[in-house]
């Protein structure tokens, strides 16, 4: 069966934990590919890559990692691997959390953090945007 592929931005800001009162921006641009719906269907995971900036920590890096769908957690895990300006490789976790009570909210923010190995090393808050991004991103849902 063929798989399907969509693109996903969002925006926010992060904090690193050693400044932790200093906002700066970041945004995370990814191509999401699914290359079978069988394989999505039991696994419920996809091949994810793009840009993530963080403004002064990582700008403008290419990523690659993966979106998992955990239904019955209610959640969507995403997991980016990159390179940071001083060339450490780091990693961004982030989660949503699927609530009944507030779907918008919770599919458009997606809370994480950045770490380099077990230490993490910042904190970050991104968004979609429904109104903005909403269009762009069901006109990227195409079949592979």
């Amino acid at each position: 069966m063929a798989g399907f592929e969509f693109q996903e931005m969002l925006a926010g800001s992060y904090h690193l934990l050693t400044d932790p009162g200093e906002e700066r921006p970041m945004s995370l641009t990814l191509h999401a590919r699914v290359r079978g719906l069988r394989s999505f269907l039991v696994q419920a995971e996809a091949e994810i890559v793009g840009e993530i900036d963080l403004q002064g920590f990582a700008d403008h890096r290419a990523f690659r990692g993966r979106l998992q769908i955990k239904p019955v957690q209610r959640k969507l895990v995403y997991e980016a691997r990159f390179e940071d300006n001083e060339g450490r490789e780091c990693r961004f976790h982030g989660e949503k959390e699927l609530e009944a009570i507030r779907p918008v909210a919770s599919l458009t923010t997606l809370p994480g953090s950045v770490w380099s190995g077990e230490r993490e090393l910042a904190r970050a808050l991104l968004r979609f945007d429904p109104r903005e991004d909403l269009v762009r991103f069901l006109r990227s849902v195409k079949p592979r």
